[in-house]
């Protein structure tokens, strides 16, 4: 496990891949968004995109699986508290995503134990185009303290 100390500005964590389907955008969409240019592909084909796209939502879970796979499995984090997101091109069925995480700051509170880290994550598609910047602004734990060793005594034989 990865603790604040272990961390360095400028450290990036690679992220996996996710191919999106249209089938998937279509279950997402109607459960959770359910825009025409996201639920409903001959709509979506008048729309102001030519065709279907991916929910902004929808984007932001696929984020979300692989950063955990990339991040969050190994550092050991307390809480996301902010995020500030952008979503510059549209997601269209059959893209790959993947993409990277880098760490701008890091600053340790060793009063609270932890570090506030800032993390700037950019999701590509598969022609290296910017579906999702992703700015967070996260706790994660000091190194646990070791507890103090405890005097070891032998029993006595008598």
């Amino acid at each position: 496990m990865l603790y604040a100390e272990d961390l360095a500005e400028g450290q990036t964590f690679q992220l996996g891949a996710y191919t999106i389907g249209e089938a998937e955008i279509l279950d997402f969409a109607r459960k959770y968004d359910p825009v025409p240019i996201h639920a409903d592909p001959i709509a979506a084909e008048a729309g102001p995109f030519g065709g279907l796209i991916a929910s902004g939502f929808n984007t932001i879970a696929i984020y979300q699986r692989l950063v955990v796979e990339a991040i969050w499995t190994k550092v050991a984090g307390i809480v996301g508290r902010s995020l500030e997101i952008r979503l510059p091109r549209p997601v269209r069925p059959a893209a790959t995503l993947t993409g990277q995480s880098e760490i701008q700051k890091i600053t340790i509170r060793p009063e609270r134990r932890d570090a506030v880290v800032i993390f700037k994550t950019e999701l590509v598609d598969d022609e290296h185009r910017p579906v999702l910047v992703l700015v967070l602004d996260a706790l994660i734990h000091m190194r646990p303290a070791r507890e103090p060793m405890q005097a070891t005594t032998s029993p006595s034989t008598t």
